[in-house]
């Protein structure tokens, strides 16, 4: 369908599979599209069926979207969904929920960010936990959905502006285009930041953002000119490094694509060097690390509320300075006083230590745990900070890809004979499932006929011993097919153990 319309798609015709939309300005204008559309199935052989078609309506429903002549709006029985949706009690629900509110994510400013709290909670690792942040979250994610802004359709022949916003946790644009009766919006965009590095440089994320923006509408934006409103500084310090990154590098090859004006947007935005990093009774104390914005500064004062510990002894500090002399408050900030610098407090909210972390980690040269404690600990401080640090050292996919193996050499790469009946030889490794079953098995056993290809999978719990493992095969296996004459593994320990070893000589595997 997108072939045979091609010449007349976002002219007067859209297309979704074999759904045909035909819109125009007039009825006289809509007869004469309606004539060129259906001759065109005519001459492909295609017939439109008269009870399923619709004429000259001034408001159609259209892929769960309402259009009419104001624009386009959300199908009022899915926003009713949405309002009256239960509060998650598993992760299949939110997954749900999430399901149908992204939907509608183009008709929410800041999506990305305003569902932060709650799209956390779909990590693999993270513990189901609904508390009042998340409770509070779907009410404003709810709130924003239901008081949608009404989308204007797209006129190729108006020119088009967007507007970029970049914070700590997230990126927002919009697409307007002004049609005599000012600046409406066309489509709003919004995602999460890809990285704690590109979160915490304000250069990088509102890069990110503009790059992002016109990647999402480079149908409507790429081979014509446009405004951008956004930070000016971005592009301008873009184009005085001497030697930009690979990431860099490709960032504005992508945007040197496209022909925009770029406009200030003055006082919207933060500069280079925040006010607070810039105060002289900060004493340095968190400038080694992290540029702290407004919006971050805000997520600590929210996160101090919620901390059981920080809560009293900030209102402590407040109230009585007199009784608790090694604290001090700056803007909102608990530190605490050493002989050196003061090190700021950070409260028990994970979305805060995995930045800080992340910030003192993974830009300081991957360190071990106790360097990256100790480089921390001058500037920081929080309870089980250690453990923190070995928890997120022991997650960083860059170190875990390039430490060194304990595994023993994979020895010479030669390819395998091809075996002479099934069951002579099999392959056998392990696959983690990503989730644990109510028997906490989250791990999968794969055992492969190298002959037949036929397949067995083995739920196993993640620390399985040798001889968990050797049962297993034995019982899903041996007993079915018989002992292989040979096994195809990684060489894991399982495999090299001791135990796996003498069982296979004695069988003669």
């Amino acid at each position: 369908m997108n072939d045979l319309f091609r010449p007349w798609l976002d002219r007067f015709v859209v297309v979704y599979l074999d759904d045909i939309l035909v819109f125009s300005k007039t009825l006289q204008e809509d007869q004469g599209h309606l004539r060129q559309v259906l001759e065109k199935l005519r001459e492909a052989n295609f017939k439109a069926n008269a009870k399923k078609c619709k004429w000259a309506k001034t408001q159609v429903l259209y892929v769960g979207h309402v259009l009419d002549g104001d624009g386009i709006k959300p199908k009022d029985s899915k926003i009713a969904a949405i309002r009256d949706w239960p509060t998650p009690r598993t992760l299949t629900e939110l997954r749900s929920f999430f399901g149908l509110a992204n939907y509608y994510r183009k008709f929410v400013r800041n999506f990305s960010t305003i569902a932060a709290p709650l799209r956390r909670l779909l990590r693999k690792e993270t513990i189901w936990k609904w508390d009042k942040d998340c409770t509070s979250t779907m009410k404003k994610l709810k709130q924003a959905l239901i008081e949608y802004l009404v989308l204007k359709v797209a006129d190729p022949s108006l020119p088009f502006v967007v507007t970029t916003d970049a914070s700590q946790y997230g990126i927002g644009a919009v697409l307007q285009q002004d049609d005599g009766n000012g600046y409406r919006p066309v489509e709003f965009m919004s995602a999460r930041m890809p990285s704690e590095k590109v979160a915490t440089s304000t250069y990088e994320r509102e890069l990110y953002a503009l790059r992002q923006a016109l990647d999402d509408w480079k149908h409507y934006l790429l081979g014509r000119h446009f405004k951008v409103y956004s930070d000016h500084e971005t592009l301008r310090w873009l184009k005085t490094q001497a030697k930009m990154t690979p990431k860099l590098t490709r960032w504005a090859a992508e945007i040197d694509q496209y022909d925009f004006e770029l406009k200030p947007v003055k006082g919207k935005y933060n500069v280079v060097t925040d006010a607070l990093s810039r105060r002289a009774d900060y004493f340095g104390a968190i400038v080694h690390y992290l540029d702290i914005g407004r919006d971050l500064q805000q997520k600590f004062k929210e996160a101090y509320a919620q901390d059981p510990i920080y809560s009293d002894l900030l209102k402590r500090v407040k109230e009585a300075l007199e009784t608790e002399p090694d604290y001090r408050t700056t803007d909102g900030l608990l530190f605490e006083k050493t002989n050196v610098v003061d090190r700021l407090c950070i409260p028990n909210s994970e979305e805060i230590c995995s930045l800080i972390l992340g910030k003192c980690h993974n830009t300081e040269g991957h360190f071990g745990w106790q360097k990256t404690l100790a480089n921390l600990m001058h500037a920081y401080t929080w309870p089980r900070m250690k453990n923190d640090c070995i928890e997120y050292i022991r997650s960083c996919k860059v170190c875990q890809r390039n430490k060194i193996t304990t595994r023993a050499p994979l020895g010479l790469l030669i390819p395998l004979p091809i075996p002479d009946q099934p069951g002579d030889s099999v392959s056998i490794d392990f696959m983690d499932a990503g989730v644990k079953s109510r028997h906490g098995k989250s791990q999968v056993m794969v055992i492969v006929d190298r002959f037949s290809k036929y397949a067995v999978f083995i739920p196993l719990p993640s620390e399985a011993r040798t001889e968990l493992v050797i049962r297993k095969f034995f019982d899903h296996w041996v007993s079915e097919h018989g002992v292989p004459l040979s096994i195809v593994s990684d060489r894991d320990t399982w495999f090299t153990s001791q135990n796996w070893q003498e069982l296979m000589r004695v069988y003669g595997s």
